[in-house]
């Protein structure tokens, strides 16, 4: 809040509130195209509604990192500002969604690939800019604005690169165009600005990326250079196969092979394990660079514009005129299943929509008419 705060305060943002001008951002619009009654709550109310575990995630961290990179902070700094950030979900009583199981595969899963990470950050080198603003005029009464995470400076070509944190997990194929328009968008203001972008790129948190000569399967006769990218949490059970492999063809006994790799695992780290097996493996941050075509840039912009135009043509006297999203959705099967985990997770109106208590109440009124109509078959 007090960041958002900061922005609203700049005095080009301001000049451009006074004067009238419709200002999007890319999560805005990103709203308006999810959830038409999410949108009027924020957007039309000012409600601000109640963050979502995924909300808060990555908050305390990714402020962090922006201490760090401009040397007011270090690193050592990062675990505790994690643990920080466990602790306001536990005081404002925020879980994780559950597994399939109903238990906390997600929410262990997701503290141990941030923990790696926390622990064994180091600042990249170069040149950083960190939440620089900008403001891209589409037409001279909308303009869209946003903060860019990091720009690096390369002198070498007089280019700029382009980054974005992310805490979440990888994109697939079919979101990659959505989460992909962030980054377009970011290269489309800068390049607006005569600054040329060499490329955009995600780094990813949660990941680490390794490097090393071996096994791509256990069976596998030949040996061949490996890029894995690979779940920092999981880094050494991902490798276990290979690391025990190097130990075996180094002449190391199975006791003293079994010892070390557990003692690897207990601590996820290669750093207990001999110095010429570590030097093997190159572990880097995950940089997952998105291409940008032209037509991906005007994909980006005909996006905005057709949402902006969207929202701006309701009625926002009433929330009549502004519909939630489907809760439903169809399968590869071709079947009608329910798609709720937004509205229920992710939502920040998740405790106060009307429309998904209503559906939610309807579903478990057709579960209890079916249950009856089984019993009453015997």
């Amino acid at each position: 809040i007090e960041t958002m705060a900061k922005r609203e305060l700049d005095p080009r943002l301001k000049a451009l509130y006074d004067a009238g001008k419709k200002v999007y951002s890319i999560s805005k619009i990103n709203t308006i195209d999810e959830c038409l009654y999410e949108a009027y709550n924020a957007y039309v109310l000012h409600d601000r509604g109640t963050n979502g575990v995924y909300g808060i995630l990555g908050t305390k961290i990714h402020d962090k990192l922006e201490e760090i990179m401009n040397g007011k902070a270090t690193p050592a700094e990062l675990p505790s500002t994690l643990n920080e950030e466990l602790s306001d979900l536990d005081m404002l009583g925020i879980e994780f969604p559950k597994d399939f199981k109903g238990n906390d595969t997600i929410r262990n899963n997701w503290i141990a690939d941030m923990k790696h990470f926390c622990e064994t950050f180091e600042p990249p080198k170069g040149k950083f800019d960190t939440e620089e603003l900008f403001i891209y005029e589409l037409d001279e009464e909308r303009y869209v604005q946003g903060y860019i995470d990091l720009i690096r400076h390369n002198e070498e070509d007089d280019t700029i690169s382009i980054f974005d944190w992310k805490t979440s997990s990888q994109f697939n194929k079919d979101d990659l165009l959505h989460h992909g328009r962030q980054l377009v968008l970011y290269a489309i203001a800068k390049e607006a600005q005569g600054i040329k972008v060499r490329d955009v790129s995600w780094i990813m948190l949660k990941y680490c990326q390794v490097s090393f000569f071996g096994k791509k399967r256990s069976n596998s006769k030949k040996l061949e250079d490996i890029t894995k990218v690979i779940n920092r949490g999981k880094l050494v059970s991902e490798l276990r196969n290979n690391l025990e492999y190097d130990l075996s063809v180094a002449g190391y006994d199975e006791v003293d092979i079994e010892c070390m790799l557990n003692k690897a695992l207990e601590d996820n780290s290669l750093d207990s394990l001999p110095e010429n097996i570590r030097n093997k493996y190159k572990i880097e941050p995950y940089i997952r660079t998105y291409e940008i075509t032209d037509e991906l840039k005007q994909e980006c912009i005909n996006y905005i514009n057709e949402t902006a135009d969207k929202f701006e043509s309701l009625d926002n006297s009433s929330d009549k005129n502004f519909p939630p999203r489907n809760f439903t959705r169809i399968n590869g099967n071709n079947n009608e299943v329910e798609d709720t985990f937004f509205c229920h997770t992710l939502c920040n109106y998740r405790n106060s929509c009307k429309h998904i208590k209503s559906f939610d109440e309807l579903q478990k009124l057709k579960k209890e008419t079916e249950h009856t109509e089984e019993d009453d078959l015997f």
